[in-house]
């Protein structure tokens, strides 16, 4: 019978040394370098963020300045119709397509029934990307001379055009067509501009890096910075300091 001998080896220990955790100064520090490059960056990426609207923005406004083009170049160089309150076909459907109403803001049939629309045939390019609420079906409207009906708002000495051969004074490159507009502005699918120098009836918007967008007859788009319009006027503001504003887009539309 033979006899086992079990040998225990001493298990050898190793002193685990404690962890040193973060003083509230280091801790202090650390959330102020957090807080510093938070206001470094926030500013950036806003900025980055306005821009990419601003440039979604303009695309949109170039793709509707193309099928304006387009729809005259099928129909003997005639403008598509701007009018209001004859109940003739228009670029939208008047009738339904007031979006400072609450069944208009979002009546997408407005946009469908339109004469533009097979040549713009998605409703997404009819809104601003950097519209906030509410958000409207719509954004953009067509400055009133380009095919409309109402010409006692300019009178006789700028009269409506009904052909792009007619656009002359300002010239395609300068003559405005859609406009960005103010949301607390907008409701027709007309831009409305007086010849007087005492107020806005319809004003452009500022939601663009407190700047506007435009296309024009010629094709292109351009932001405009405002030099004092700040806000997102309504309809029939007094003109107080943004008479250079004003003028600028008068300009836009006739030439004294």
């Amino acid at each position: 019978m033979s006899a086992r001998i079990h040998l225990r080896c001493p298990v050898p220990t190793v002193a685990l040394r404690p962890r040193k955790a973060f003083t509230l100064i280091e801790l202090l520090v650390v959330i102020a370098i957090i807080a510093i490059l938070a206001a470094l960056l926030l500013p950036a990426l806003s900025r980055a963020k306005q821009q990419a609207y601003t440039a979604g923005c303009l695309s949109n406004l170039k793709q509707l300045a193309l099928g304006w083009t387009i729809y005259a170049g099928d129909h003997g160089d005639a403008m598509v119709s701007n009018s209001l309150y004859d109940g003739t076909p228009a670029w939208i459907d008047e009738s339904i397509g007031n979006v400072s109403t609450p069944d208009g803001a979002t009546n997408v049939l407005a946009l469908q029934r339109g004469l533009l629309y097979p040549y713009n045939a998605n409703p997404g390019v009819y809104q601003c990307p950097g519209a906030a609420s509410p958000k409207l079906v719509r954004n953009y409207s067509i400055e009133g001379r380009m095919g409309g009906n109402l010409p006692d708002i300019l009178g006789p000495q700028y009269p409506d055009y009904t052909k792009l051969n007619q656009i002359i004074s300002p010239a395609p490159v300068n003559a405005l067509v859609f406009v960005d507009e103010s949301i607390n502005c907008i409701d027709d699918g007309y831009f409305a501009m007086l010849a007087d120098t005492t107020q806005w009836q319809n004003l452009p918007t500022v939601r663009h890096a407190k700047g506007g967008t435009f296309s024009f007859a010629d094709g292109h788009a351009e932001r405009w910075g405002w030099q004092a319009l700040n806000r997102e006027y309504g309809q029939f503001t007094p003109v107080g300091n943004t008479l250079t504003d004003l003028r600028r887009v008068q300009a836009g539309v006739f030439t004294p």
